[in-house]
């Protein structure tokens, strides 16, 4: 029973079915899924909430190294009382987004909003 399929598909079919098994797996590991790589951040998220400064200095941070490889960020800001980073995502996105923020920095820091 096992060798009626290779009877059937002959030794150029075994062989495309070989190839194409080989191109499938060169596939799985070398296509690009379009996830930015992790960001290490400078600090922990203790040292950001302790004032206003220091979440400027995330602030700057992220601006510079992290939001130009996500895409979706319309805006950010710092909140009024300086414990948060207001995050402003185009609608749709702000999962994927949240997400990719989440993985590298701790949740307390961010508030996300879509528009």
């Amino acid at each position: 029973m096992r060798t009626g399929f290779l009877k059937k598909v002959g030794p150029f079919g075994a062989a495309l079915i070989l190839i194409l098994s080989a191109i499938g797996i060169f596939l799985s590991f070398t296509v690009d899924l379009g996830v930015p790589d992790r960001y290490v951040s400078r600090h922990d998220a203790a040292y950001y909430s302790q004032n206003a400064d220091t979440m400027a200095e995330l602030l700057t941070e992220l601006r510079d190294n992290v939001f130009p490889t996500h895409e979706g960020i319309i805006d950010s800001s710092i909140s009024p009382d300086g414990r948060h980073i207001i995050i402003t995502v185009e609608r749709g996105r702000v999962d994927r987004v949240r997400a990719l923020i989440h993985r590298d920095f701790d949740e307390e820091l961010f508030i996300f909003r879509s528009q």
